[in-house]
């Protein structure tokens, strides 16, 4: 076991660790940065869409707003961890992860959190630049960052958990990736990316809204441009700690039955 006291200095080398590499391989970054920019072409979709008129309480500036804040967050919650888990349980190299004193999920955290701090400067870069541009008030945003980066955190953990869970199916399947192009449909279509919850037809509406895919994309974006206060901001903090809770247990007991299976084959 390794000592409560030595933690913070094993994460610090582990996400420094993450950083050297994702400036290593900066072409990676680059792609990612490129492939995530899906909501900004949305934005200009419903931008031009609600220039001379108000769509569901939506104005063209409120657009641009919400666009701008699911870009923001869709690239600092991005998680590949399916492809890394699905390779590792297939081939067996998680059996080199085993042996090391610290669970294998947290070498998996470190990496994203070290990739997130390499990508963050430049995606607020492209939110400041893209708000400027459009006049978007950004002063009325400064006193939101709080609230905003709490939700931003639980957010990260539900994504996160959610492609993990589904990565450790490769202890059942043969291949879990199959279930990525379905999780990634539900969570651009049920998450925000194509269209603000709130736009969604009522019947659906407050459904689609306690699902994780919202709590992990739309609800913060909506913390961040002012769309959610009072009650409601407390039931979106609520309906995110659910998820937290709900996912960290059920990751927890397919991670113990997996282990139960593997078999470690290749080492």
């Amino acid at each position: 076991m390794v000592a409560f006291a030595s933690w913070p200095g094993i994460a610090g080398r582990l996400i420094r660790m993450s950083v050297l590499v994702t400036v290593v391989y900066r072409a990676q970054l680059f792609v990612w940065l490129i492939s995530g920019v899906a909501p900004l072409f949305m934005m200009m979709i419903w931008w031009e869409l609600s220039r001379d008129k108000v769509i569901g309480g939506y104005t063209a500036s409120d657009f641009v707003a919400y666009f701008l804040g699911i870009y923001l967050v869709r690239q600092l919650t991005a998680v590949w961890v399916i492809f890394v888990l699905n390779d590792e349980i297939r081939q067996g190299t998680l059996s080199g992860r085993l042996l090391k004193p610290i669970a294998p999920f947290w070498f998996h955290v470190a990496e994203h959190l070290g990739q997130m701090l390499v990508r963050a400067p430049i995606v607020v870069t492209v939110f400041y630049v893209g708000a400027s541009l459009f006049a978007i008030d950004l002063t009325s945003i400064v006193w939101r960052i709080p609230l905003f980066l709490a939700s931003l955190v639980l957010a990260w953990i539900i994504i996160f958990h959610i492609y993990y869970c589904v990565g450790l199916l490769a202890f059942w399947m043969a291949n879990s990736l199959a279930l990525d192009a379905m999780v990634w449909s539900m969570y651009t279509v049920l998450g925000g990316m194509l269209i603000p919850v709130d736009l969604f037809p009522e019947t659906s509406r407050y459904l689609v809204a306690m699902l994780p895919f919202s709590a992990s994309l739309d609800f913060p974006v909506k913390v961040l441009i002012g769309k959610v206060v009072g009650v409601d901001l407390l039931h979106g903090f609520a309906v995110q700690l659910f998820w937290v809770a709900v996912l960290v247990a059920f990751r927890r007991g397919l991670w113990r039955r997996g282990l139960k299976r593997f078999s470690g084959a290749g080492i």
